[in-house]
Parts: structure tokens; C-alpha cells; sequence
């Protein structure tokens, strides 16, 4: 699934086409956002991983990383585990290498985001890492607007509209907030990283013991 300097480059010149016209699925050479999330998500990633919000298929699990589990709350097509409540999941303490969450942080219903990311750093191993994904807010919102109209166009429905969204989700989980969740003990914020001409963010945090806290 790697993809050459060549794509690459390709990919980087035709980055307008492909927000417009291939967000989900790879088409006339280009290659899709989703898929280019995950690629760079894919290259952080080392051990046992779970991918939460894994959406259809369970791509990022099946196609780039095969060490792993993805979950979702909501019975996408090919989605083998569903787990109804993100702030109890089945899993016992400290049983990941990493944790992903692509382009889901923003759709972590608000009351719940506090209790999820603390749960998230349970199941994490220490020294392991939570990896996610956030756009700009702007263009973020922009973006989600518009996929949802033109699929409805096209006579498709986009994920967010097949699951629905609750009324304190958001397209994009602001900064400060985000930060605040992957900066606060047992876990720190170690680097972010922009790609997609600089409006798609990586960020990664470690789970840490309290004494490396101080």
C-alpha cells in the first residue's frame, strides 16, 4: 500500500481534484484522502494496534497495519466489533501498542470525550502510543459540508449521515480542547506532524509512569 516518490508527487499536485472528487475511494491513479490518512497514520504505528471509529471494512487494520483490532460504534459494512460505548471498552488494562483514531476525534460526542481519552490511555501500554488525525476546523467543516450535499447528488449517502451524527459531535475537534486530552497525565504530547498541503495534522502522544510526568 506504500506509495512511490513518483504518486507521491502526483498526489501533492492534484491535492484540490482529489478533496473535490476522491475523498473515499482511489480513482484514475490518485489516491483517495482516506487512504493517504491511514498511509501516514501507518508509518507511526508499531505493535498491537487498535484502530477506534475503523468505519467501513476496517481498512486501516486489514490494509496497513494487520497487527491489530478496529472497532466502531456503529454496524458499518465489514465492521466485525462493535462496541455501543467508546468509555468501557472490552479490552483488559494496558493491552495496546498504539491506538489510532483517523479522522474521528471531533465525533467523540463532547460529555463523553473526557471519560473516552481516559479510557483510551488504559488499554494503552506504557510507552506505547495514542496516534490520531485532525484537520484545520475551517476546512474541515468545509470539507464535511460539501461531501455530504455532493453524495446526496451522486444518490449515496456519506458515513456520517449512514451512522448520524448525535447533536455535541463536531466535524473537528478544536486544537486547545485536543490538546488538553492528549497533554494530560498519563499522557504526553510528543509531536504533530502536517501533511496534506498542511491542513491535515498528526498528532501523537505516549502513555508515560508518573515520575516521567514531573
Amino acid at each position: 500500500m506504500k506509495r512511490s516518490k513518483f504518486k507521491k508527487f502526483i498526489d501533492t499536485v492534484f491535492f484540490p481534484i482529489r478533496v473535490l472528487f476522491i475523498p473515499e475511494e482511489s480513482y484514475l491513479g490518485l489516491t483517495s484522502l482516506r487512504n493517504e490518512r491511514m498511509e501516514e497514520v501507518a508509518k507511526e504505528v508499531s505493535g498491537y494496534t487498535l484502530d477506534i471509529g475503523c468505519g467501513r471494512n476496517n481498512l486501516f487494520i486489514k490494509n496497513f497495519v494487520q497487527n491489530g483490532i478496529g472497532i466502531d460504534i456503529f454496524e458499518y459494512e465489514g465492521v466485525d466489533n462493535v462496541v455501543k460505548d467508546m468509555t468501557r471498552l472490552p479490552f483488559e488494562d494496558e493491552t495496546f501498542d498504539c491506538v489510532t483514531l483517523i479522522a474521528v476525534g471531533g465525533h467523540i460526542p463532547q460529555k463523553d470525550r473526557v471519560a473516552e481519552f481516559k479510557e483510551i490511555a488504559r488499554v494503552l501500554k506504557y510507552d506505547g502510543k495514542l496516534i490520531l488525525t485532525e484537520g484545520e476546523p475551517i476546512t474541515q467543516t468545509i470539507g464535511h459540508l460539501y461531501r455530504e450535499y455532493s453524495y446526496k447528488l451522486m444518490g449515496k449517502v456519506d458515513m456520517d449521515n449512514e451512522r448520524g451524527m448525535e447533536h455535541d459531535e463536531e466535524y473537528c475537534m478544536p486544537y486547545d480542547e485536543l490538546m488538553n486530552y492528549i497533554n494530560t497525565p498519563p499522557l504526553k504530547f510528543i509531536k504533530r506532524r502536517k501533511f496534506m498541503w498542511g491542513l491535515n495534522n498528526i498528532y501523537i502522544a505516549k502513555k508515560i509512569k508518573e515520575k516521567e510526568n514531573e
